[in-house]
């Protein structure tokens, strides 16, 4: 039986028949996605499993992260001991600057 949203019924009882049709659907929908790419390929053959990076690949990708906000100059400012409107404009600027380095293509 396909896997049906509406069931169980809203206040209806519990069925036990009708629960595990319900996780054996969902199951078989589960195991039908596809696995990701293969690892990559070691001297023995695959490194880990199916979609997996290695350790060194994931510390490649990771080191060049930061550089994402290094167009982003600072401040420059030190804080007034009162309210001061532009230097908060500025503030509210430069951290809208800083969020859209930030973001990933």
């Amino acid at each position: 039986m396909p896997f049906d949203p509406n069931q169980p019924a809203e206040n209806s009882p519990l069925s036990s028949a009708v629960m595990r049709s319900q996780l054996t659907s969902l199951n078989a929908l589960i195991a039908a996605i596809p696995a990701g790419p293969p690892g990559p390929q070691g001297p023995q053959g695959p490194q880990g499993p199916e979609g997996e990076v290695t350790q060194a690949e994931l510390d490649a990708a990771l080191s060049t992260t930061s550089s994402n906000s290094n167009a982003v100059a600072q401040l420059g400012e030190s804080a007034d001991s009162v309210y001061n409107q532009p230097q908060i404009q500025n503030l509210i600027n430069k951290v809208d600057e800083l969020i859209l380095a930030l973001r990933r293509p």
